[in-house]
Protein backbone atom coordinates (compact mmCIF):
# COMPACT_ATOMS: atom_id res chain seq x y z
CA UNK A 1 0.00 0.00 0.00
CA UNK A 2 1.37 3.36 -1.00
CA UNK A 3 1.53 6.28 1.40
CA UNK A 4 0.39 9.76 0.31
CA UNK A 5 3.72 10.90 -1.06
CA UNK A 6 4.28 7.65 -2.94
CA UNK A 7 0.74 7.85 -4.35
CA UNK A 8 1.40 11.39 -5.62
CA UNK A 9 4.63 10.22 -7.23
CA UNK A 10 2.84 7.24 -8.76
CA UNK A 11 0.11 9.55 -10.11
CA UNK A 12 2.81 11.53 -11.90
CA UNK A 13 4.58 8.42 -13.18
CA UNK A 14 1.31 6.99 -14.46
CA UNK A 15 0.47 10.27 -16.19
CA UNK A 16 3.87 10.47 -17.88
CA UNK A 17 3.96 6.81 -18.90
CA UNK A 18 0.43 6.72 -20.30
CA UNK A 19 0.58 5.01 -23.68
CA UNK A 20 4.29 4.26 -23.34
CA UNK A 21 6.04 1.31 -21.83
CA UNK A 22 9.13 3.17 -20.59
CA UNK A 23 9.70 6.82 -19.67
CA UNK A 24 12.79 8.85 -18.72
CA UNK A 25 12.34 11.26 -15.80
CA UNK A 26 14.71 13.41 -13.83
CA UNK A 27 14.40 13.65 -10.04
CA UNK A 28 13.83 17.40 -10.47
CA UNK A 29 10.75 16.74 -12.64
CA UNK A 30 9.27 14.37 -10.08
CA UNK A 31 10.02 16.65 -7.14
CA UNK A 32 8.46 19.58 -8.97
CA UNK A 33 5.31 17.56 -9.71
CA UNK A 34 4.52 16.98 -6.03
CA UNK A 35 5.15 20.58 -4.90
CA UNK A 36 3.91 22.58 -2.98
CA UNK A 37 2.06 20.02 -0.87
CA UNK A 38 5.02 17.70 -0.35
CA UNK A 39 8.61 18.85 -0.18
CA UNK A 40 11.14 16.05 -0.44
CA UNK A 41 14.87 15.84 -0.66
CA UNK A 42 16.54 13.84 -3.41
CA UNK A 43 17.34 11.10 -0.88
CA UNK A 44 13.69 10.90 0.28
CA UNK A 45 12.60 10.72 -3.37
CA UNK A 46 15.02 7.86 -3.95
CA UNK A 47 13.55 5.95 -0.99
CA UNK A 48 9.99 6.60 -2.20
CA UNK A 49 10.84 5.41 -5.72
CA UNK A 50 12.44 2.24 -4.34
CA UNK A 51 9.31 1.61 -2.22
CA UNK A 52 7.09 2.00 -5.29
CA UNK A 53 9.31 -0.47 -7.12
CA UNK A 54 9.23 -2.90 -4.18
CA UNK A 55 5.43 -2.74 -4.15
CA UNK A 56 5.47 -4.00 -7.73
CA UNK A 57 4.26 -0.91 -9.59
CA UNK A 58 7.42 -0.07 -11.54
CA UNK A 59 10.84 -1.22 -12.63
CA UNK A 60 13.34 1.55 -12.08
CA UNK A 61 16.89 1.96 -13.30
CA UNK A 62 19.33 4.84 -12.99
CA UNK A 63 20.97 6.37 -15.99
CA UNK A 64 23.25 9.29 -16.68
CA UNK A 65 22.28 11.99 -19.17
CA UNK A 66 24.82 14.76 -19.66
CA UNK A 67 26.12 14.29 -16.13
CA UNK A 68 22.74 14.32 -14.38
CA UNK A 69 20.76 11.47 -12.88
CA UNK A 70 17.80 10.17 -14.86
CA UNK A 71 15.32 7.49 -13.81
CA UNK A 72 14.34 4.95 -16.44
CA UNK A 73 10.86 3.92 -15.31
CA UNK A 74 8.87 1.03 -16.75
CA UNK A 75 5.36 0.35 -15.51
CA UNK A 76 4.75 -3.22 -14.45
CA UNK A 77 1.33 -4.85 -14.78
CA UNK A 78 0.28 -3.49 -11.40
CA UNK A 79 1.50 -0.04 -12.41
CA UNK A 80 -0.54 -0.14 -15.59
CA UNK A 81 -3.62 -0.98 -13.51
CA UNK A 82 -2.86 1.78 -10.98
CA UNK A 83 -5.74 4.06 -12.04
CA UNK A 84 -8.27 1.22 -11.81
CA UNK A 85 -6.94 0.28 -8.35
CA UNK A 86 -7.16 3.93 -7.25
CA UNK A 87 -10.76 4.19 -8.52
CA UNK A 88 -11.71 0.97 -6.71
CA UNK A 89 -10.28 2.29 -3.41
CA UNK A 90 -12.21 5.53 -3.83
CA UNK A 91 -15.47 3.69 -4.61
CA UNK A 92 -14.96 1.38 -1.64
CA UNK A 93 -14.44 4.39 0.63
CA UNK A 94 -17.59 6.08 -0.73
CA UNK A 95 -19.65 2.91 -0.20
CA UNK A 96 -18.30 2.58 3.33
CA UNK A 97 -19.24 6.17 4.18
CA UNK A 98 -22.66 5.64 2.58
CA UNK A 99 -23.33 2.55 4.68
CA UNK A 100 -22.22 4.30 7.86
CA UNK A 101 -24.44 7.28 7.10
CA UNK A 102 -27.40 5.04 6.33
CA UNK A 103 -26.94 3.06 9.55
CA UNK A 104 -26.65 6.28 11.54
CA UNK A 105 -29.90 7.61 10.08
CA UNK A 106 -31.57 4.25 10.75
CA UNK A 107 -30.32 4.31 14.36
CA UNK A 108 -31.66 7.82 14.89
CA UNK A 109 -35.02 6.82 13.40
CA UNK A 110 -35.26 3.73 15.65
CA UNK A 111 -34.32 5.79 18.71
CA UNK A 112 -36.94 8.41 17.83
CA UNK A 113 -39.64 5.75 17.31
CA UNK A 114 -38.74 3.99 20.57
CA UNK A 115 -38.80 7.33 22.37
CA UNK A 116 -42.29 8.05 21.03
CA UNK A 117 -43.55 4.54 21.93
CA UNK A 118 -42.10 4.63 25.46
CA UNK A 119 -43.34 8.15 26.25
CA UNK A 120 -46.90 7.35 25.14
Amino acid sequence: MLNRVEAKIMDYLFLKARGKKTVLLTPKEILHSILPKHELTAKQLEVAMKNIALDGYIDMYHSDKKGSLVYVVTLKQRGEAYQREKDERRNKKIRSIGWKLMLTVLGVAVAWILGRVISS
